[in-house]
């Protein structure tokens, strides 16, 4: 079984809008033993909406379509679904009420636009859309299937996991198995250098993803046994480098250790402004093991707020591993938690030197008085610096836990 996804949008092609749902969706779609052939990303477009249904129909058994279906003149999808179904409009008088109600409690009008999206196709089914207006569609001949879906991500997702996964999950299929490792603080070289004599066999399909937050390593294969073997061997070589599996992030992990060993964490944050707190609360459940953070950008506000020596600053500078460390002993004092983690580098563009580059970053976490550290030296590119440092502490974290 295979599946097509056509993703609408002129934002898509112009480069204003990042096409996450395709990523999203395959890599969803995988878990379920159900493979993307083909993906296009089109114009909105009346036209070329219903050729790419044609193209995908004569290829993919299921055919996932994001985008189009808002109340403005160029969401067309809609149109271009009954067209390709043969189907005719009409307004569902049920739906319109409750698209009114939704609008009153919030205290908002209805406008014409807005009554469109209550206008459904007489052939095939709609899928209720409980955080937006725009319904979904979907339309079934013989063992294909057609989803459409609104672009906005959260509600796709939505969608996807209260409808279309439990559909799929239902079908028969050959048995697919899927796992993905993932690796962060080694590079794809230098990783496949570690296990390219394990990772060339006809029984399981590996593939090595990179990012520029690390490397994950998806096996792929129809014999269970094998691809559970291949993945013990590559825990075995490079487990170190491994944080989590599947869908788990690097601050999932951190916050799963964190829980299992019953520590607290705080953060102290010069350079990444906040970065790493916020990665850290993104995981639902967090407050049960972080304390807060320190956000001490200033010299002033590393020694007020953290306790950082005066002394320290005048011999070593703001960013050094000896004002790291201190950061991170002082907001394990100040915040009372098991461990604490500091971050303080030149993130860039300007304010290098010979000495101290650009991309100059350390890193220090402290557990319970014992004190580890490190120097990194990452990009010229600001963005790039603040992201890899957070993603350099969660995992230093991560590595004083196991």
């Amino acid at each position: 079984m295979n599946a097509g996804i056509i993703s609408v949008g002129n934002e898509l092609l112009s480069g204003f809008t990042l096409d996450s749902n395709s990523t999203w969706m395959a890599r969803k779609l995988l878990d379920f033993g159900i493979t993307v052939d083909l993906k296009l990303t089109i114009p909105d477009d009346e036209g070329e909406i219903t050729a790419a249904f044609k193209v995908m129909f004569d290829r993919c058994d299921i055919i996932l379509c994001t985008g189009g279906l808002g109340p403005t003149s160029d969401d067309v999808t809609k149109d271009a679904y009954c067209k390709y179904i043969g189907a005719e409009l009409y307004l569902d008088e049920d739906y319109l009420t409750d698209l009114q109600k939704r609008f009153e409690r919030r205290g908002l009008t209805m406008s014409d636009s807005n009554r469109e999206q209550a206008m459904v196709p007489d052939k095939g089914e709609t899928i209720q859309n409980s955080l937006g207006s725009a319904l979904g569609l979907r339309y079934q001949d013989g063992e294909r299937r057609i989803f459409v879906m609104p672009g906005v991500p959260s509600e796709m997702k939505r969608m996807m996991e209260e409808t279309v996964l439990p559909e799929l999950e239902k079908l028969p299929r050959e048995e697919l198995h899927v796992t993905t490792i993932r690796l962060t603080g080694i590079m794809e070289s230098a990783l496949y250098d570690q296990v390219k004599d394990l990772v060339n066999n006809d029984v399981v399909k590996v593939a090595f993803l990179p990012g520029f937050l690390g490397v994950d390593v998806r096996l792929m294969s129809r014999d269970k046994e094998s691809l559970l073997e291949l993945s013990g061997q590559i825990f075995d070589r490079i487990g170190n480098y491994v944080y989590a599996e599947d869908w788990e992030t690097l601050e999932d992990a951190v916050g799963r250790l964190l829980i299992e060993r019953g520590l607290t964490l705080a953060t102290a944050e010069s350079c990444t402004g906040g970065l790493l707190g916020s990665r850290i609360t993104n995981v639902a459940g967090s407050s049960e093991y972080f304390l807060g953070g320190i956000v001490s950008y200033s010299d002033a506000a590393k020694m007020n707020l953290l306790g950082v020596s005066q002394e320290t600053l005048n011999q070593f500078g703001a960013v050094s591993e000896e004002t790291a460390q201190e950061m991170a002993a002082g907001v394990r004092k100040v915040l009372q938690s098991d461990v604490g983690v500091s971050i303080t580098g030149i993130a860039g563009p300007s304010g290098g030197t010979e000495d101290k580059p650009v991309g100059l970053v350390y890193i220090a976490v402290d557990v319970a008085g014992d004190v580890a550290s490190r120097r990194f030296v990452f990009s010229q590119d600001r963005r790039y610096n603040k992201e890899l440092s957070a993603q350099a502490a969660l995992n230093m974290v991560r590595l004083s836990l196991v």
